[in-house]
């Protein structure tokens, strides 16, 4: 199954900050892919446990994901 977000979700990805636009589901057996276009245009994929999805600062927490990729 393939789904297109009708808005992008903003992510953090081992390559730096960028806005997933697909979301890729094979099944059970196989790790989820996002399609994610990263803040100078590239377009990459990553298994969902290689992002982390920014939550809404305004819900009074803050930015509960770090702003940098982990090195």
């Amino acid at each position: 199954m393939i789904h297109e977000f009708r808005t992008p979700i903003a992510v953090m990805t081992p390559h730096g900050n960028g806005d997933a636009f697909l979301f890729i589901d094979y099944g059970l057996n196989v790790n989820s892919v996002w399609v994610v276009r990263l803040s100078d245009g590239v377009v990459k994929h990553y298994y969902s446990d290689d992002i982390h999805i920014y939550g809404n600062p305004m819900d009074g927490r803050g930015w509960d994901v770090p702003h940098e990729p982990n090195k």
